[in-house]
Parts: C-alpha cells; sequence; structure tokens
C-alpha cells in the first residue's frame, strides 16, 4: 500500500526543511508524498493533503504507515527559527488546523505545500468525537 518512489525531473527530491536532509519519496496509493528518515516530519505538496484525508475504511492505516515517528516532541520542533519551503525556499507560516486547534503545522504560502512534524498527520487524520463536538460549539460562538 506505501512503496518507495524515485524523484523525477519533474518531481525532484527535497530536503526536509528541519533536518536539511533528502526526503524519502513514497507513492500512497498515486499520491507522491516525501518522509524525513531523521525526524519522521512529512511533506505534501498542494492538494495532496486533501487527497490523503479523502481516503475513506483505510485512510487510518495509510496514514498511520507514512506518519511512523513518535508525536512527543513536536511543539518543541516547532522553534527552529524561520522554515523554508523545500520546493520553492519561501518562509513558511506556522498555521493551526481550523477544527482541531492544537494541531499546527507548516505552510507555505507560495505553493500550498505543508509540513508535518511527526505524529501531527496521524493527529489530524484522527478526528475524534469530542474533537467534532468541541470544533461545532466553537462556530456557534462566532
Amino acid at each position: 500500500m506505501l512503496n518507495p518512489a524515485t524523484p523525477s525531473r519533474h518531481d525532484p527530491a527535497v530536503q526536509c526543511p528541519k533536518c536539511h536532509i533528502e526526503m524519502v519519496r513514497l507513492d500512497a496509493q498515486g499520491t507522491f508524498i516525501d518522509r524525513c528518515d531523521k525526524c519522521g516530519g512529512v511533506w505534501l505538496d498542494a492538494g495532496e493533503l486533501a487527497i490523503l484525508l479523502k481516503f475513506s475504511g483505510d485512510k487510518k492505516e495509510l496514514v498511520s504507515l507514512i506518519d511512523v515517528g513518535a508525536a512527543t516532541e513536536t511543539h518543541t520542533r516547532h522553534a527552529v527559527g524561520t522554515v523554508l519551503c523545500p520546493r520553492d525556499h519561501s518562509p513558511m507560516a506556522t498555521v493551526a488546523d481550523k477544527k482541531q486547534h492544537h494541531i499546527e503545522f507548516e505552510m507555505c504560502m507560495t505553493c500550498c505545500g505543508v509540513f508535518f512534524d511527526a505524529g501531527e498527520l496521524a493527529d489530524l487524520s484522527d478526528f475524534t468525537l469530542r474533537e467534532r463536538l468541541k470544533a461545532m460549539f466553537a462556530g456557534k460562538k462566532k
């Protein structure tokens, strides 16, 4: 379900925006993602996050195969200073998910790619009933 993929001239390998080593390219059912073997971070080009989160029955299994790192140090990893986009090298912004505010990730405002620290993508894909209710009530306050 998750196979190694070779970067191409049209879709070259990228370096981890935090560790600065070449990320491993993986084929996740036709969606090519990049994962850092050192920190476990995951880079998704524009639109790939929506594709991954659309998988129905095997979504959690696929995401768990992609996001293999532990989420224990996630918040300390955000404190590394300016994080540059691995595609266009522009500064990335730290943004919080609209429904799960405790999940913060880096987003490139130029190419719309996103970088998740280890554990964040798995957390994002596991939208619990408690989080759904919290988001629903937060929306009604506005």
